[in-house]
């Protein structure tokens, strides 16, 4: 008989993931990137980057491309980087600008996005500069760490993250120098990427190596309503280890993760961009105390690669098989719990626009 397809329940030892059409349909991803990724808090930057007035740099979030601007009043500011006349896109990449020039009429803006010069709007009656500021978007600094929200009225990081990186702000979050940008293809639905970035039963089989310092039997899980905490000391270290004497991994919904690795002192946050609806670009951003790297931080940086290589090649094993229209949806075994967490937040802000069917029992297989 075939099984009914039911919402995910709250209880996890009865819960059955997501169906795989949300996986594998196009269209899914436009709706996600609207009711997602819109309105979410998405990483841009670090403060290291911003050293002086004028100081930029450009991003995208959901398919808009986003100006970060260092003002001469040491505000940081976001911008939609799209200029009022005609639309033109303003800059490219990252540099340092006096002023912000339109490359198509040299309309030029301030660093804090006020009009600076129209110089083909001579004699138009009426013209109000005001009405011509570029755009701004919501921006906030967290630790150090630089987020943007596309949605206006969206809540403050500080009441979505509470006592986030709380084993780990002690150590000077602050004084990490970016040192390394790596950007990887994944053959792959998005969330495939973090379904298994949020749970470790997968760990002893296909990271043997990597994982066989950590003492799993301390392994730590704690959940908050938009972020989940993973982490566990080396084997000889208790639960109040120092940086670098165990990993912890820290989860924000719905596409980011900052992990703490064994070694020296070190951060890297990991990005997953959806390109369409089985591709996804990783982005990750390696942090240090130092920017010279040593020979020990080069091997650190050998083996995250290495296990992001494994990662990457299981995602895209996953891919297949639900590309396959075999599979239709599975069960959660109760150490999968933020994965259970992800699926829930999947499921209240897709529920309006794309119903799971509710059902009274599912039916068995």
């Amino acid at each position: 008989m075939e099984k009914t397809e039911v919402r995910v329940s709250e209880t996890l030892s009865k819960a059955y993931t997501l169906p795989s059409w949300l996986y594998t349909k196009p269209e899914v991803l436009e709706v996600e990137k609207k009711e997602i990724f819109s309105k979410t808090w998405q990483y841009v930057g670090h403060l290291s980057q911003f050293k002086k007035a004028g100081d930029y740099i450009t991003t995208e979030v959901a398919d808009r491309s986003i100006i970060i601007s260092y003002g001469r009043d040491q505000e940081l500011r976001a911008f939609y980087n799209v200029c009022p006349h005609r639309a033109a896109r303003l800059v490219e990449g990252e540099g340092n600008k006096a002023v912000i020039t339109c490359p198509y009429h040299a309309w030029s803006f301030r660093l804090d996005g006020s009009l600076n010069r129209a110089p083909n709007m001579k004699g138009v009656e009426d013209f109000n500069d005001e009405e011509f500021c570029l755009t701004k978007v919501r921006l906030e600094v967290l630790e150090s760490f630089i987020f943007v929200n596309l949605d206006p009225d969206a809540p403050s990081m500080a009441s979505q993250f509470p006592d986030l990186f709380e084993h780990v702000k002690q150590f000077e979050l602050g004084n990490f120098k970016k040192v390394r940008v790596k950007e990887t293809i994944c053959r792959s639905n998005w969330k495939i990427g973090i379904d298994n970035y949020l749970e470790c039963d997968h760990c002893g089989i296909v990271h043997k190596v990597s994982f066989a310092d950590l003492d799993m039997k301390q392994y730590d899980v704690q959940i908050h309503e938009n972020y989940s905490y993973q982490g566990t000391p080396l084997k000889g270290y208790h639960q109040d280890f120092k940086l670098g004497e165990g990993g912890r991994y820290y989860w924000l919904y719905p596409n980011t993760w900052f992990s703490f690795d064994p070694g020296p002192a070190n951060l890297s946050i990991h990005q997953s961009i959806p390109i369409d609806h089985k591709t996804t670009k990783y982005v990750y951003t390696t942090f240090l105390k130092t920017e010279e790297m040593s020979k020990e931080d080069e091997e650190r940086l050998a083996m995250d690669a290495m296990v992001r290589q494994e990662d990457l090649d299981i995602a895209e094993v996953v891919q297949k098989g639900i590309e396959s229209g075999v599979y239709k949806q599975g069960r959660f075994s109760l150490s999968e719990n933020c994965v259970h967490h992800f699926h829930l937040l999947l499921q209240d802000d897709l529920e309006e626009v794309l119903p799971l069917q509710r059902a009274k029992a599912p039916t068995p297989l």
